[in-house]
């Protein structure tokens, strides 16, 4: 009866951890999306622009980044570094399990940048 008592009690444990693992993940993988998302669209400069070696604007990136992330109905930071655009995202964890030791809140970031060539008409 006692390792009856033990053993349920760890596989309750177990299957606990196993969930709140997998919701946090879920929220993570989800971040990252969005973050990517909007920093592939935040780095689609104009082509002329980038055949002449302008660098992205940075008003418009950032705006773009933030039209995507609203849409996908998260915040986050966007950086324009030249032809460089990083965002990150934060995103709250649901837990169905809540407990104290899982972080409530996952970032995600991700880094896209402009290329010349990419619609095919970069001839000379």
């Amino acid at each position: 009866m006692p390792m009856t008592t033990v053993l349920v009690a760890f596989l309750m444990i177990s299957a606990w951890s196993l969930i709140s693992a997998s919701q946090q993940w879920g929220a993570r993988r989800d971040a990252y999306a969005a973050a990517a998302a909007a920093a592939r669209a935040a780095a689609q400069a104009d082509p002329a622009s980038l055949r002449y070696g302008v660098i992205v604007d940075e008003v418009m990136a950032t705006d773009r980044a933030q039209a995507v992330l609203a849409a996908a109905g998260y915040e986050g930071s966007v950086v324009v570094d030249g032809e460089t655009v990083t965002v990150t995202v934060s995103a709250a964890v649901e837990y169905v399990f809540p407990s104290p030791g899982f972080p409530s809140e996952v970032t995600g970031t991700a880094t896209a940048v402009a290329r010349r060539g990419v619609n095919g008409d970069e001839g000379g």
